[in-house]
């Protein structure tokens, strides 16, 4: 094997991700806000050891400018 398949068995093939969590998005003036809690593990399949535990909070604002929509002229 070489040393690439060898990282991608480690990486991919062995560990496992769960993802969990509550989101809220509602409309606000001019975009959308974002809001709530995600948690992730990753997992090591083959020991059945938990490697990383992220708990990420998420807040976020998202501003959409101005839309023009041109209209053709109808003499």
């Amino acid at each position: 094997m070489s040393i690439v398949e060898d990282l991608i068995e480690n990486l991919v093939e062995r560990n496992a991700v769960d993802l969990s969590g509550a989101v809220t998005i509602a409309l606000i003036d001019d975009g959308i806000k974002i809001k709530g809690r995600i948690f992730s593990t990753l997992r090591d399949q083959v020991k059945n050891k938990n490697l990383l535990n992220i708990d990420v909070p998420v807040d976020a604002e998202v501003k959409v400018g101005e839309i023009v929509i041109p209209l053709p002229n109808i003499p």
